[in-house]
């Protein structure tokens, strides 16, 4: 249960504090467990990160100065109001994140370079009515529902972390995986950083310790870890029911380098900068890499 001493919701006051200044950068959407938490749920659990989507697809080079551009301007903003604030992460001396302090808590803003662009469009967010009691009043772009809701569950396969567990328990429940989202899920696979086999048929991670430590004292109701472990079997088994003959006809053709985009569904799908650098990945594949990577996915799939 969220209680008024919890050091997260020192954090999260400081995030709704923050968001006015971020929201004045048309260049960035919310996305990520801030997004679903305070803007599309009546804050279930609370969310201490600030998550953006760039969201013009241009050239990386473009892209890193604009972002580093945009986040030099949220700084002198957060700055003048008596913030202190930092550099985050770095990719190539440009920086993609902030560390933001007001004394009491610290908070991340982070961005992806390489995640740029969206499936379908953002769309203006007021925060929810319960967030807005406690934290005060915030409207920012936010990422469309399915966009927001397929970086989860992609999320919730690779890290496995309880909160990506929780925010998964509620979809599941409430409104389930839509063809939109579906179709946006099968883009953000091919798009990240794992492969697709070891993502859809992820090994187990243990989660008791991040449930202690990251976990417990986030949510206005309890949800035990055994709930949060069939929500995680519950996903898998829900995505796999949701795979059939086109899906893993797409997801194999892309692997091989050849995606045949007719049938993901997406018209813009292949101009999207993640999409396209993984396809160059696979280009510069060596015959033996290729041939092993390409076996994985079959075997997933044919077990499927």
């Amino acid at each position: 249960m969220i209680t008024h001493d919890s050091p997260y919701f020192a954090q999260v006051r400081l995030l709704v504090s923050v968001l006015p200044s971020v929201a004045k950068e048309p260049c960035f959407a919310l996305k990520g467990g801030t997004a679903i938490n305070l803007f599309v749920r009546n804050m279930p659990r609370l969310s201490v990160d600030i998550d953006l989507a760039f969201l013009p697809i241009g050239d990386r080079e473009s892209a890193l100065r604009e972002i580093g551009a945009a986040l030099g301007r949220i700084t002198e903003a957060l700055t003048r109001q008596g913030y202190r604030v930092d550099p985050g992460k770095r990719q190539d001396e440009n920086v993609n994140g902030l560390l933001v302090t007001d004394g009491a808590a610290t908070i991340k803003i982070e961005v992806s370079p390489v995640l740029r662009g969206t499936v379908y469009p953002e769309a203006t967010r007021r925060i929810v009515d319960r967030a807005e009691a406690e934290f005060g009043f915030a409207e920012v772009p936010v990422v469309s529902f399915a966009d927001l809701y397929a970086g989860k569950l992609v999320a919730a396969l690779d890290r496995q972390h309880p909160r990506d567990l929780f925010d998964v328990k509620l979809l599941l429940a409430d409104e389930g995986i839509s063809d939109d989202l579906f179709r946006a899920f099968l883009v953000y696979l091919i798009s990240g950083d794992d492969s697709i086999a070891r993502l859809l048929n992820p090994a187990r991670k243990p989660l008791e310790d991040l449930y202690e430590r990251q976990f417990v004292g986030m949510t206005t109701e309890p949800a035990t870890l055994d709930e949060l472990k069939q929500a995680r079997e519950d996903l898998i088994a829900l995505l796999h029911r949701r795979l059939g003959e086109s899906e893993k006809n797409f997801l194999l053709s892309f692997k091989r380098g050849e995606p045949q985009w007719n049938l993901l569904g997406v018209e813009h799908a292949e101009t999207l900068p993640a999409v396209r650098w993984k396809l160059l990945n696979i280009s510069q594949m060596s015959p033996v890499k290729h041939r092993e990577v390409l076996g994985n996915l079959e075997r997933v799939l044919e077990d499927i």
